[in-house]
């Protein structure tokens, strides 16, 4: 299966849904079942992207929507050999089909002898795309401000345009500095991969990550671009400031020069020791070879040096120096701890270790509970026990909620509510009360608004005025025996969950239930 999500990402555009795809694809790769369409599904759930995962017959493709996922073989005349995912579009009654992000036309004859009949289709709530796109509107709207402000500073400087002009290059520098260490900063993208790669003997990774000379291991090319760029731009704007442009530029022209044996040591090195090119580092030295000819055609060949501006320099060069240094430390740190976290996420949601977890610990005899939601005919039983004035079971009855939701005709969940009716008052009795009642006279998709309602405020007259139900003491009886079990067992704290009457282990978190469930299913125990 395919490890490229820019078809999912594709059909999310064309959905109008907006993500974080560091945030999905660290999500995605999280997964136990990577890369598969179950990992897919599930991440998109963690998003609260509704989606379903559905088997089509290949006579029914012209009744699916005209976006929406699949999976195809790779070869029509092998049909059981490889598959991959592919993000179908269709206009009229025209066929394309896309992997990477290159769209191709595909007859329906084709289409139908490689279909695999699985499709994946997406949804979305209002108030998810509302946030999302209250949040780029706000990083836009501080990239033009940050623009603004740095043209403003241009503009104010009484300096000729030439000397202002000379921001180009840097800037440039920074950028493709940037890129050079696109692994270590998590950037991803596709343009930049295939300049990197345009040939068999080109690589940027290979030469960037490169140790092969020990001094590597100390400072690398990458490292002197990034200082050298950011001392370049932020030297330009003090001595703007300081109106002694002369002297920046005189140091530049030194600093340049000095810049030759290390521009060739890298063009060696790449030739010679690692026998392939990086794209991006050629260009980082034309774009110092440019200022070379800009400093000496268009400046000044006088060499104006001052006390005051060298010092000055100095500064702003060891201050980028030292900030680089703090800045590639934590991006390392970073970038490991996001591994481990992947790694560890990866074991922590794997089913098979959270079974024999899960089935370490004997089974329960749980007492019956006259509220069940979902499938009350299921064999997967999740029994939850909970109490309303418990803030942790907010948290939990969201997850069931969930759950519910999805898989409404595969489980059932069973609610004991723990309480003890001696030490209540008559509020919070009545409180208790109205939930079974409401659970038995309106059914459970009111007890779960109910619910849900109560955590949301926990204010029991505006609940009770929202829920007014007849309330008896006819089930106190199942109150207090619930209770006591709760007690003789020693399951004082709520909320506990039991999945077909094993208790959920304390070592993992609750919010991991979600990514079992499907197996949990399939499963007997």
């Amino acid at each position: 299966m395919t490890e490229n999500f820019n078809f999912l990402f594709q059909y999310l555009e064309k959905e109008y849904i907006i993500v974080d795809k560091t945030e999905f694809l660290f999500q995605i790769q999280s997964h136990p079942d990577y890369p598969s369409i179950l990992s897919i599904a599930d991440a998109l759930s963690f998003f609260n992207i509704k989606n379903v995962v559905i088997r089509v017959d290949s006579a029914e493709i012209e009744l699916l929507p005209e976006h929406y996922i699949t999976v195809l073989t790779e070869e029509n005349d092998r049909p059981t050999l490889d598959t991959a995912l592919y993000f179908v579009e269709q206009k009229g009654s025209d066929f394309f089909i896309t992997k990477d992000k290159k769209a191709s036309e595909i007859v329906k004859v084709e289409l139908e002898l490689r279909w695999f009949g699985i499709v994946l289709l997406l949804g979305k709530s209002e108030d998810e795309e509302t946030q999302n796109l209250t949040k780029n509107h706000w990083f836009l709207f501080f990239q033009i401000f940050g623009l603004l402000l740095f043209i403003l500073v241009l503009f104010q400087s009484e300096t000729a345009f030439l000397n202002n002009l000379f921001f180009i290059f840097p800037i440039i520098g920074i950028l493709f500095s940037v890129a050079a260490l696109k692994d270590l900063f998590g950037t991803k993208n596709d343009l930049l991969n295939k300049f990197c790669n345009l040939t068999s003997s080109t690589s940027c990774f290979k030469v960037v990550g490169s140790n092969k000379w020990k001094v590597f291991e100390v400072v690398n090319f990458s490292d002197l671009s990034i200082v050298f760029f950011s001392t370049q731009f932020i030297g330009l704007l003090v001595f703007l400031f300081a109106v002694d442009t002369v002297t920046y530029f005189s140091i530049q022209k030194i600093m340049l020069l000095g810049s030759i044996p290390v521009l060739f040591s890298s063009i060696y090195y790449q030739k010679f020791v690692e026998k392939k090119w990086c794209p991006i580092c050629l260009v980082i030295i034309s774009i110092i070879l440019l200022e070379l000819f800009y400093l000496f055609a268009f400046q000044d060949l006088v060499f104006t040096l001052s006390t005051r501006g060298l010092i000055t320099f100095g500064f702003v060069f060891l201050s980028m120096m030292l900030s680089w240094s703090a800045l590639k430390k934590l991006l390392i740190n970073q970038k490991e701890l996001k591994e481990y976290k992947i790694k560890s996420l990866r074991f922590e949601r794997n089913y098979t270790i959270f079974k024999n977890s899960l089935l370490v610990n004997d089974k329960t005899d749980l007492p019956q509970s006259p509220i069940i939601l979902g499938n009350k005919h299921s064999k997967t039983i999740i029994t939850i026990i909970s109490n309303p004035f418990c803030s942790h079971c907010k948290d939990a009855h969201e997850i069931m909620d969930a759950i519910i939701a999805k898989y409404h005709n595969e489980v059932q969940i069973q609610i004991i509510l723990k309480v003890n009716l001696k030490t209540e008052n008559e509020a919070s009795k009545k409180l208790f009360r109205s939930l079974i009642e409401i659970y038995k006279q309106e059914g459970e998709t009111t007890f779960t608004r109910a619910l849900k309602e109560w955590f949301g405020n926990k204010n029991i007259e505006n609940w009770i005025s929202l829920f007014p139900v007849n309330t008896t003491n006819i089930f106190d009886t199942i109150f207090d025996l619930q209770y006591k079990w709760c007690e003789d067992n020693d399951f004082n704290f709520t909320p506990a969950i039991f999945i077909n009457g094993y208790e959920y282990p304390q070592m993992y978190d609750r919010k991991n239930l979600s990514f079992y469930i499907n197996e949990i299913i399939e499963d007997e125990f």
